[in-house]
C-alpha cells in the first residue's frame, strides 16, 4: 500500500470494497483482492463483512457502521466523563434494521439499538482523536441507556444527582418525555 493510498484511507473511519475500488480507480474485483491481502497483512481491519478502516479505536469507528447512527448510553457519558465507569460496549443507536446485532472489534463490543426514526434526534458531530464521529448529547445518552435497559434507575438518578450542573434538566426531560413514563418517574425521583 502506498503511502498516498494510507493517507485517503485515514480519511474514512468505514470503508467499503466499493470506496476502495473508487479510490484505486480499479475494478470491484481488483479491490477485494487487495482488501484481502491488506487485511492478512494487518494494513487494514475488516470491521464485518464488506466493511473495513485503519483504526484500531472501536470508538472511531461505531457510528460510521451503518447511517444514521451515533453512539450513546455509558460510552457517551464516560465520553463526557459523567461516570467512571469503563464501557466494554459501545452502544450505538441507529433507526435502520440489522441482522448482526453485536460486532465484536479489538477489546469492545459495538452493539446496536434499533429506534423508531423518530427516536433519533439528540446527537451531534464531534471531534474525536482528530476523526469525526457522532454522539449522543449527555441527556440524550441517560435517556437511551434507560430506554434500552442498558441502566437500571437507580444508576441513572444517581447520574443525574452527581452532575447536576453538568446537565440541561429541561433538555433531559425533553427527552425522557419522548419514552413512556419516564419523564413522569424522573420528576417525582428528582422532585423538579
Amino acid at each position: 500500500m502506498n503511502n498516498s493510498i494510507r493517507k485517503a484511507l485515514h480519511e474514512y473511519p468505514v470503508f467499503t470494497v466499493r470506496d476502495l475500488a473508487s479510490l484505486l480507480n480499479k475494478e470491484r474485483g481488483y479491490a477485494y483482492l487487495q482488501a484481502y491481502r491488506w487485511k492478512k497483512r494487518n494494513l487494514i481491519y475488516e470491521i464485518e463483512k464488506g466493511k473495513y478502516t485503519v483504526e484500531e479505536d472501536p470508538f472511531i469507528i461505531s457510528s460510521w457502521i451503518i447511517w444514521p447512527s451515533y453512539i450513546s448510553g455509558w460510552a457517551a457519558l464516560h465520553f463526557y466523563h459523567l461516570t467512571e465507569q469503563l464501557p466494554f460496549t459501545i452502544q450505538v443507536i441507529t433507526s435502520r434494521k440489522r441482522n448482526k446485532r453485536i460486532i465484536n472489534y479489538g477489546n469492545a463490543k459495538i452493539e446496536f439499538t434499533t429506534v423508531r426514526p423518530s427516536f433519533l434526534k439528540g446527537y451531534k458531530q464531534v471531534i474525536y482523536q482528530q476523526k469525526n464521529i457522532f454522539i449522543a448529547e449527555k441527556e440524550k445518552a441517560l435517556v437511551d441507556a434507560l430506554a434500552a435497559r442498558k441502566m437500571t434507575f437507580t444508576e441513572g438518578i444517581c447520574i443525574i444527582k452527581d452532575n447536576r450542573k453538568n446537565l440541561n434538566l429541561k433538555k433531559l426531560f425533553f427527552y425522557a418525555a419522548m419514552v413512556k413514563g419516564l419523564a413522569a418517574k424522573l420528576r417525582r425521583e428528582l422532585h423538579d
